[in-house]
């Protein structure tokens, strides 16, 4: 394969484009190889950029072509899912529609909306024509494709394993070339790679602010901005972080929550984009954040376990650090599980991480987290005492328990390929899904009802 490229501004690019190369020297690297060696071999990845910083990384022919419009327009054939190949299920009409397929608003390409989606009543019939005629006007977004085609679901096996997080998905987003915007400045609650398989679209990416927080966490009030009848005016996002036209084969890392916006505007000429008239990109998203995986929640878990409800059914404990999450950075910080266990003991880098690595992970986070309490001023749970430590101790065994069951569960219930999804027809596949990740448990049950946002919002990443 040809030589990684990181493109980026921030002076430690350079060190991070120097470890992934040496990590994969020598090596006729596979697509998996590339984010192993992102995870695992470059401290810099972990420590500077990962929540903070975004970059373009040029993976050329390992990411190029991965994923086209003839693609997914396949994914409206019978003959494309094992469940008719294997059985004599009838041959409806594939629709798509509970949940995976949307076109957005015309008035986005001119320029005169903020809305994403157009309404479900006004997208036709999805036939392949349909499909033609929707990206004339608009953006033709799949959500969770891994769960309608193996070739998405192995992509997201790749990150799964790489990262050594439970849950991953993607979404596809197919545009015509020479839209003036593809989708208005936005958040999203993940940390994402965008991967752009054919054509060429232009990102822009901008660092968070007061008005547009780092890390937010939905349930301490910090909602996606940008949709949902949301405008995200610039003026309120900071500083342009990265202004790239993305290629074939590369792939753009956009921390959780930096407003962005893309277009495919003047790239129909670009000489890489020439060979199609459409942009196709996949967003692979590391979910954590939006299934509970935050510092946040294990605190209230362990100080609702601990103190318990009133009478009216109130824990001042949980409420304490719901109302401080919003003003504290590092409460909305997602769990430093998997390829971030490093961050907390450096013994845990580079590692499979399994049973036997349980004990130091947990005494390093209640080490880190009995301080970060201190440190953001919780008051009643510093007075608990030393029954307080005790009670996180278990929280935390639980969470580094659940992991691998967790990730089981995601290749059963959320990847087309699992021994679940695989027996479902595709348009009733996206219930089973979205259901499976909002209702694993990493949390004890008996502390699950503090840890669980009060608001019910998908975890998978849509417009």
């Amino acid at each position: 394969m040809a030589r990684l490229k990181i493109r980026c501004s921030d002076p430690k690019a350079g060190k991070l484009q120097a470890e992934l190369c040496e990590s994969l020297a020598g090596k006729d690297a596979a697509f998996r190889d590339v984010f192993t060696a992102l995870a695992d071999a470059s401290e810099t990845f972990v420590s500077h950029f990962y929540g903070r910083l975004p970059f373009v990384l040029e993976c050329g022919e390992l990411v190029a072509k991965r994923w086209t419009l003839e693609d997914q327009l396949s994914l409206l054939r019978h003959e494309s899912y094992e469940v008719y190949r294997s059985s004599k299920a009838e041959r409806k009409p594939i629709q798509l529609k509970t949940g995976y397929t949307r076109f957005t608003h015309p008035a986005i390409g001119q320029v005169k909306a903020h809305s994403f989606m157009a309404d479900e009543s006004e997208t036709p019939k999805l036939t392949e024509a349909a499909a033609r005629q929707g990206l004339e006007t608009g953006s033709w977004v799949i959500s969770s494709g891994n769960s309608l085609s193996p070739n998405l679901a192995e992509v997201c096996q790749a990150l799964q394993s790489s990262f050594q997080v439970p849950f991953v998905t993607t979404n596809v987003y197919i545009s015509r070339l020479d839209s003036p915007v593809t989708a208005p400045l936005h958040t999203d609650r993940f940390d994402s790679f965008i991967m752009q398989t054919e054509g060429a679209k232009r990102w822009r990416i901008y660092a968070t602010s007061q008005e547009v927080p780092s890390w937010p966490v939905l349930d301490a009030g910090m909602t996606d901005r940008g949709k949902a009848g949301d405008v995200l005016y610039l003026e309120k996002a900071g500083a342009l972080l990265l202004d790239e036209c993305l290629l074939p084969g590369d792939v753009v890392y956009l921390p959780r929550g930096f407003p962005h916006a893309t277009s495919t505007f003047s790239t129909a000429s670009l000489p890489g984009a020439a060979k199609s008239k459409y942009s196709t990109s996949l967003t692979v998203s590391l979910l954590l954040e939006s299934v509970g995986l935050t510092v946040d929640k294990v605190l209230r878990c362990a100080a609702g376990m601990q103190e318990g409800c009133n009478e009216r059914g109130q824990c001042f404990g949980a409420e304490e650090i719901l109302m401080a999450t919003p003003k504290h950075q590092q409460l909305r910080a997602t769990l430093p599980i998997g390829f971030l266990a490093s961050t907390v003991s450096p013994s845990l880098r580079a590692v499979s991480l399994g049973a036997e690595h349980q004990e130091v992970w947990v005494e390093a986070m209640v080490v880190k987290l009995m301080s970060l309490a201190k440190e953001c001023g919780l008051v009643r749970w510093m007075a608990a005492g030393a029954g307080r430590e005790a009670v996180l101790r278990r929280v935390l065994q639980h969470v580094w328990q659940s992991l691998p069951r967790a990730t089981e569960w995601c290749k059963d219930r959320v990847y087309c390929t699992g021994c679940v999804l695989s027996q479902i027809l595709p348009d009733q596949r996206h219930e089973v899904e979205e259901k499976a990740l909002v209702e694993f448990p990493f949390y004890p049950e008996e502390g699950l009802m503090y840890a669980k946002s009060p608001s019910i919002n998908s975890p998978v990443p849509t417009l």
